[in-house]
Parts: structure tokens; C-alpha cells; sequence
């Protein structure tokens, strides 16, 4: 099964998920993502700032979602 590395973006802050976690597809992987997002997005802030990025263990980046006017827009550079 893949790992996946969950990088959060607040404003200028950056926490990098050093260890990742072992999930057993994409979707789980976008799932996760979706619920840090949407439990971060529980404490009001400016509109934009609150990015979360999926990276794979070769560090390439398969997934970001990021909050604009309170709902969540998913980019990909990959086809899933």
C-alpha cells in the first residue's frame, strides 16, 4: 500500500508531515485530506490561507485542497 505525506499550508506557516501514512488508495488519501481541511476550517479565518497538500513518498504532488469561500476546491496535476 502507498504513503501519503499531508503537508498543511496556514498563511505563511507550512507543517510538513514528515512521516506520512500508509492508506490503501487515492481516495483514502483524498478523504484524509479533505477531513484535516475541514477540521482546520472550524476556527475562522481569512478566506484562502488554509491549504492542504497530498505529496507521494517520491515527493510529487498528487493532490491540493485548498478552502475559497468556505468550500473546499480540489486541484490535481495527476488523473485519477
Amino acid at each position: 500500500m502507498p504513503r501519503f505525506f499531508f503537508d498543511v499550508s496556514e498563511k505563511a506557516d507550512v507543517y510538513h508531515d514528515a512521516s506520512g501514512i500508509i492508506l490503501p488508495s487515492f481516495g483514502a488519501a483524498r478523504e484524509r485530506a479533505l477531513a484535516i481541511v475541514r477540521r482546520l476550517e472550524a476556527t475562522p479565518r481569512a478566506e484562502d490561507d488554509l491549504v492542504c497538500t497530498v505529496h507521494d513518498i517520491g515527493g510529487r504532488r498528487l493532490l491540493q485542497i485548498r478552502f475559497q469561500s468556505g468550500k473546499p476546491v480540489y486541484s490535481s496535476p495527476i488523473t485519477r
